[in-house]
């Protein structure tokens, strides 16, 4: 069945819309059709405001957000990775990062990757944050509007990347300034790390209650994960806390399951929330430049159990335990600083060695 046919079939705007007012779900034949009504500009502002509104009151269904991601992986720029490359990331949501976003996943990403890992991060602008993940990027000084085949190399070369959403999903550009007039966390927060161009199997996903980290983890079933950590932390951050325990779905081709982590047994102290805020994109370059210079406190803690979890999803930890042990290995030995520093120099033209 294609998206027109099933849009007509499910009586236009008008009925979906109905649809979901009275909090019934869309099927994924029908949220595949929505979507690309959207992708391919046919939608008008209100409708895509409706649509988002009406299914951040209702809450979206595992054939939601799958339909939805079929739809937006069909419409993207092609970008290939190494089949065991690694995204960590966070779906937003979290009051307190609203104000105080720290971009602790993106740091994540480069400490893993000094750890041995392949990563692959897949991202954008903030929406409802104070720092989004490639307002951080652009702050630090990585470019983030390189070509595909440029993306490519880079992964290849260095074992790090970074694809930024609006380059390789250009037709969410008709979503895009509903989603910042509307100024809240939408269906598209979750849909985006769900949507990775390159395909990825291997996520540590962040997401702000138990309840969405659940239906995400259904999502990622569905589409043939190899392996994915989607967590939410105390304190309702999109991230492994060090705060509290933290709630873990394991997905697998084995299927999905529950986890708690008890930062006793990682070795990571735990701290009150406020100890690791964040803020602008340049609050949190210094905050991480002093980490990888070093620095250790809340901060870097919070980093390190989030690059050890990715650790873990990528299977080159058997536990988190050990993966922060090698994240934290990663920033004392400057390896994870190197990193950085390659990656300013790849990025911004100059030479990967």
């Amino acid at each position: 069945m294609t998206g027109a046919s099933a849009f007509d079939e499910a009586g236009g705007w008008p009925a979906i819309l109905g649809r979901i007012c009275s909090g019934a779900d869309l099927d994924r034949n029908q949220a595949h059709a929505v979507m690309s009504e959207i992708l391919s500009g046919n939608a008008t502002s209100a409708q895509i405001g409706g649509l988002l509104m009406g299914l951040a009151v209702k809450g979206e269904s595992t054939d939601e957000m799958t339909g939805f991601v079929e739809s937006m992986l069909a419409a993207s720029e092609p970008l290939s990775v190494p089949e065991n490359a690694l995204d960590i990331v966070g779906t937003g949501g979290s009051p307190h990062r609203r104000t105080h976003a720290v971009n602790a996943s993106t740091m994540a990403c480069i400490v893993a990757g000094a750890a041995g890992a392949i990563v692959c991060k897949h991202g954008n602008r903030r929406a409802s944050s104070t720092s989004g993940s490639f307002d951080f990027l652009e702050a630090l000084g990585i470019d983030i509007t390189i070509s595909p085949s440029e993306l490519e190399r880079c992964v290849a070369e260095l074992g790090v990347g970074f694809a930024y959403a609006r380059s390789f999903h250009p037709a969410m550009r008709f979503a895009g300034p509903v989603r910042a007039e509307l100024g809240i966390p939408t269906v598209f927060n979750t849909l985006g790390p769900l949507a990775h161009p390159g395909r990825i199997k291997r996520q540590l996903v962040g997401v702000a209650t138990e309840e969405k980290a659940a239906a995400v983890a259904a999502v990622l079933a569905e589409l043939g994960s190899h392996r994915a950590w989607v967590v939410t932390g105390a304190g309702g951050l999109d991230e492994v806390s060090t705060s509290g325990p933290s709630i873990i779905f394991d997905v697998s081709p084995a299927g999905i399951e529950r986890l708690t982590v008890d930062l006793d047994e990682v070795g990571v102290d735990r701290v009150e929330l406020s100890h690791v805020a964040g803020g602008t994109p340049e609050d949190n370059v210094a905050i991480f430049e002093r980490m990888i210079d070093g620095e250790a406190g809340p901060h870097r803690d919070l980093v390190v159990i989030n690059a050890g979890a990715g650790l873990v999803v990528a299977g080159l930890a058997d536990d988190l335990e050990e993966g922060v042990s090698l994240a934290n290995e990663a920033i004392d030995s400057g390896a994870a600083k190197e990193k950085l520093d390659r990656l300013r120099a790849f990025e911004s033209g100059g030479a990967a060695d």
